[in-house]
């Protein structure tokens, strides 16, 4: 019995060790699996990454609607005129610090409650700490700059009051947007304060708003004149155009905040503005040459237009007029907000809407209004019958548009 008994627990045992190593893995399967998986990923990753980022663009393409749809509303309250304490032509102006146009619009489209008086009405309730700032696009020390206590930005009253995350202050020190301030142990730092709105990337929106005390329509003959068409729809600053006696409808240094040498880190993807977008002045070209005020003032032009609207000189048509003499004649709309899109970079060089319609000969840096309608030697743009067509180049950019007419 006692045999039988050792044999079976022998047998057992034996069992056991056989299916042990039955059950194991050798190392050329463990192998195969792991190529598996890794494929699998390799597969899966990209895929999901990319739906990730159609939802980041979905969501901030909702919450744009939401901003332009709110920009009516005031409009309609507000005898059509477009959100924004400051004037266009107030936040053009070369002495703006580093104020950006959307955080002046959120003064109005935030909610009325925001703003506590002037400096020199309220100047005595600044509490930077907690929250209660002077801004202006000017000295903010100034008796007309105004006193906003930012916690109130979105709360009572406001046409726009966007969810948390898509409210949020730059930093200035980081260089996710210039400095402000020169001295900054002895003045106010409103604008470091300030916070703006930024869509699903976690970049700033910008804004561009129309100035409305401009010119009624653009002159395609003032070049007759020495004045640049283009700078009757952008130019660099209202200082500038007041200089040159032109009237101008947009100002890059309404945004110059974003696109200065010190915009370095800009929003969540810290992109570094100032050497990515061709909206940049320090935009390296080559030879020692950098993006010029001309350059820069045809590629925004040719962003804010609407590209179905053009002006050509006296005697002019599109099939006589090169890619460089056809002008814009309207705007996208009288407010339009701009984001940055999946790569961060405000109409970067890296995208494909640079790589195909950049103007890159003779040292310039540019895309052009004509390239809607023509191609680079001049030929109309057709569609597959030969039929004349307009595009729209900026769309081959991932940054997004939306408008307020």
């Amino acid at each position: 019995m006692s045999i039988l008994n050792n044999g079976t627990k022998a047998g057992n045992t034996s069992n056991s060790i056989s299916r042990s190593v039955r059950d194991g893995f050798s190392l050329v399967e463990l192998l195969v699996v792991i190529a598996i998986i890794a494929v699998l990923m390799a597969i899966l990753l990209p895929a999901l990454n990319s739906a990730r980022q159609r939802g980041l663009q979905t969501s901030t393409t909702n919450m744009m609607t939401a901003f332009t749809n709110a920009t009516n509303s005031f409009a309609n309250d507000n005898g059509s005129r477009m959100p924004g304490y400051f004037s266009a032509y107030q936040m053009g102006s070369d002495a703006n610090p580093g104020m950006s146009a959307m955080e002046n619009t959120m003064l109005e489209l935030g909610g009325n409650d925001a703003v506590l008086g002037t400096v020199a009405d309220a100047g005595s309730l600044i509490d930077e700490e907690a929250g209660i700032i002077a801004i202006a696009p000017f000295d903010n020390s100034m008796d007309s700059a105004i006193v906003v206590n930012i916690n109130l930005i979105g709360t009572s009253g406001a046409y726009f009051s966007p969810d948390g995350k898509f409210l949020k202050t730059m930093d200035h020190s980081a260089n996710q947007q210039s400095p402000s301030m020169t001295n900054p142990s002895t003045e106010l730092d409103g604008q470091g304060l300030m916070p703006d709105i930024v869509d699903a990337f976690g970049n700033p929106l910008l804004v561009w708003t129309k100035d409305e005390s401009a010119r009624g329509s653009i002159d395609p003959d003032a070049s007759n004149n020495g004045v640049d068409i283009f700078k009757q729809f952008v130019a660099t600053s209202s200082d500038q155009a007041e200089a040159d006696q032109i009237s101008s409808w947009f100002y890059l240094k309404s945004n110059e905040t974003f696109f200065n040498g010190f915009a370095t880190r800009v929003g969540e993807y810290g992109a570094n503005q100032s050497t990515q977008s061709i909206l940049s002045e320090d935009v390296f070209i080559g030879g020692g040459q950098n993006n010029s005020e001309e350059d820069r003032i045809k590629s925004l032009a040719t962003i804010l237009a609407s590209p179905s609207y053009n002006v050509l000189q006296s005697g002019e048509t599109l099939e006589t007029a090169d890619v460089e003499s056809v002008y814009p004649a309207r705007p996208r709309g009288r407010l339009i907000v701009q984001s940055a899109g999946i790569d961060g970079v405000y109409f970067g060089t890296s995208d494909k809407g640079w790589k195909a319609n950049g103007h890159t000969g003779g040292g310039e840096f540019h895309i052009t209004f004509g390239s809607n309608y023509l191609l680079e030697n001049g030929d109309r743009i057709t569609d597959s019958d030969g039929k004349f067509i307009t595009e729209d180049i900026v769309s081959d950019f991932d940054d997004v548009l939306s408008s307020v007419n």
